[in-house]
């Protein structure tokens, strides 16, 4: 028998099932961090130095966006440049020189952001508060990472061995 006959048929259904449990993991894999951050975000501005200045909750979820945005976008430049200049040699010296560098970054983007924007007005010790939160972010994300990728290989390793 030749392969096109061993293929099975799959029906219009299932291609609209596959699509959309795919579609709904998109959006899952992209909504997550911005929901973290926001629910983070909203406790933090409690603090009676961090206020979001919107009069609807769908304004402060836009403000918010704009500036969550915003960071993963310096975040990521700022972290390449960091990755590209301190990769010469790797250890634990070179991870904690690269933290407080991003940890000293956080804090004049968020005074910077602070000065520039109506939305979210973040004054005196709220400015600490917010770069501590984004550094434990970046802190969380550098131990994700690894962890993430160590489980996606035994999870390749574990599939390549049963198809051989």
């Amino acid at each position: 028998m030749s392969k096109k006959n061993k293929k099975e048929k799959y029906s219009t259904g299932d291609h609209v099932f596959a699509i959309l449990i795919v579609f709904l993991m998109f959006v899952f894999i992209i909504s997550s961090p911005f929901l973290i951050f926001l629910g983070v975000f909203k406790f933090v501005s409690l603090f009676p130095y961090i206020s979001i200045n919107t009069t609807s909750t769908f304004d402060s979820v836009l403000a918010l966006f704009k500036f969550f945005f915003l960071t993963v976008v310096v975040v990521g430049v700022v972290d390449i440049v960091f990755s590209q200049i301190l990769m010469k040699k790797k250890g634990p010296f070179n991870f904690a020189l690269e933290a407080v560098l991003m940890f000293v970054v956080f804090y004049l983007y968020v005074l910077i952001y602070s000065f520039n924007s109506q939305d979210i007005v973040i004054r005196d010790t709220g400015v600490l508060w917010v770069s501590l939160f984004l550094f434990i972010l970046y802190l969380l994300f550098a131990l994700v990472y690894p962890v993430s990728k160590r489980i996606y290989g035994l999870m390749m390793k574990k599939i390549q061995d049963k198809n051989n």
